[in-house]
């Protein structure tokens, strides 16, 4: 695991690094159990989803 501080979380949740599509890293927290390529994924959306500093979509 890294050295990011994750708040506690419910018992069937963990805090998982990810590795985004522009190779940078981020930590989210997920369902216990999901592969890699999963929490990977999930973070792929999170990053796709979310607007780029600075932009407010209008």
């Amino acid at each position: 695991m890294s050295n990011y501080e994750v708040p506690e979380l419910p018992d069937d949740t963990e805090g998982r690094e990810a590795t985004l599509p522009d190779g940078s890293r981020m930590v989210i927290a997920v369902k216990k159990g999901l592969s890699q390529d999963e929490v990977d994924l999930l973070a792929a959306q999170i990053w796709q989803e979310v607007p780029e500093p600075g932009m407010t979509g209008r």
